[in-house]
């Protein structure tokens, strides 16, 4: 799964050798509340494979609900990044 807030959406950020594209092609899809969003990852955290969530807005809503922490978000250009792999 992916997600990030729709304000990035087709963006590149860049900060020294790192570099964070948001896609049209990998993060568009169905346009959700971050409410909705919230309730799928957090209700399907544990059965996903993967997931990737971009922005401050959705992972601010994550970490108050208590599913993700946010400290562990890494930053590229000031733009907060997680990512889960099931291995």
């Amino acid at each position: 799964m992916s997600c990030c807030d729709s304000e990035l959406l087709g963006k590149t950020f860049t900060e020294g050798k790192c570099c964070l594209q948001v896609t049209d092609s990998f993060y568009k899809g169905t346009e959700i509340s971050i409410e909705e969003a919230c309730e799928i990852i957090a209700g399907n955290l544990t059965t996903m494979d993967s997931i990737q969530i971009i922005g401050e807005h959705i992972i601010d809503s994550l970490h108050e609900r208590d599913v993700i922490c946010k400290d562990g978000a890494k930053r590229v250009s000031g733009i907060p990044h997680v990512m889960f792999m099931r291995m």
